[in-house]
């Protein structure tokens, strides 16, 4: 089990290096920063010195150590457009992210696991087909359009909802809604395949053959087995919850990450952007990671397989 999660955890660190490298290098292929943030009209005194004061002036490979050096301390520089810490800046917007996420991911989860599981109880039943259509619905409109829509309709023509800001519960609504609905597709979907495939388990037809009660086959026996292929899919989900919060956020003028690194691309904030999709791609391998631990624990099969 040791050599195991040890395989895991230093597979996620090493994808971590290689997204600290593509987002670091990729960024400053987009040209000189010195010359995004002071415009073509500074002159080469006023470069020099912006590159001097910011380390650019040394050579690409060397800020890239020094970068990865300080990214392990959590020291991410300095913000070029607000000259405060860029984990200070960060760490401003995460809090009404975090405070969006968390409801996002309880509907999410209530709505889609049970839809799936009662899918997958009627398979080929009208109820199953009604499901499954709407899923393909919800997964299909796109957040940004979904967003529109619900501010057009709950905003604009009703007045029932405020359009914008974080300043009280009714302002959670519509990007809770507009997030949850295609992510409580894909949960839907999943929960359904990975049902159908668990009561063909042979476990579940034994149980099913000693006349065990129906209900009770599908609670102790089918749904933990659908719920081990569930885990797969929910470390991707918790990962991208930051990265899907970029459309909505904008939508709904929520303060948070998302709103943040559409600024931050704006005004050529190079360490802040750097700083979001670094963040946003680690937690999306910790999430993973957890998930694949938690996997190797509650499954032996994995663990002989390995």
């Amino acid at each position: 089990m040791f050599a195991l999660i040890s395989r895991i955890v230093f597979r996620s660190a090493l994808t971590l290096l290689l997204l600290a490298a593509c987002v670091f290098f990729g960024l400053h292929l987009t040209g000189d920063p010195a010359r995004i943030m002071l415009g073509d009209g500074a002159d080469e005194i006023a470069l020099a010195s912006f590159r001097m004061q910011w380390g650019l002036d040394r050579p690409l490979w060397e800020q890239f150590i020094i970068y990865v050096g300080k990214a392990l301390t959590l020291d991410m520089g300095t913000s070029y457009q607000s000259s405060l810490p860029v984990k200070e800046v960060f760490l401003q917007a995460l809090g009404p992210t975090m405070d969006l996420m968390i409801p996002t991911a309880i509907v999410t989860l209530l709505i889609g696991i049970p839809t799936g599981v009662i899918a997958a109880l009627h398979r080929d039943r009208p109820l199953d087909r009604g499901i499954m259509v709407l899923s393909v619905f919800s997964y299909s409109v796109p957040n940004f359009f979904m967003g529109v829509l619900l501010l057009l309709v709950f905003s604009i023509w009703l007045g029932w909802l405020p359009s914008y800001g974080n300043t009280s519960l009714l302002n959670y609504i519509m990007p809770v809604i507009t997030m949850a609905t295609s992510e409580a597709a894909i949960f839907s979907r999943y929960a359904r395949s990975a049902m159908i495939e668990s009561m063909r388990l042979p476990c579940v037809r034994a149980a099913r053959m000693r006349g065990l009660p129906r209900q009770r086959v599908i609670w102790l026996h089918a749904l933990p087995n659908a719920m081990l292929s569930i885990l797969t899919i929910l470390g991707f989900f918790l990962g991208t919850l930051v990265a899907g919060a970029v459309i909505t956020e904008n939508v709904f003028s929520w303060p948070g990450v998302g709103k943040l690194l559409v600024q931050s691309v704006a005004a050529r904030d190079i360490p802040v952007v750097q700083m979001i999709v670094l963040a946003t791609g680690a937690s999306l391998i910790f999430a993973n990671l957890l998930m694949d631990i938690l996997a190797l624990v509650v499954n032996p099969r994995l663990r002989k397989e390995n």
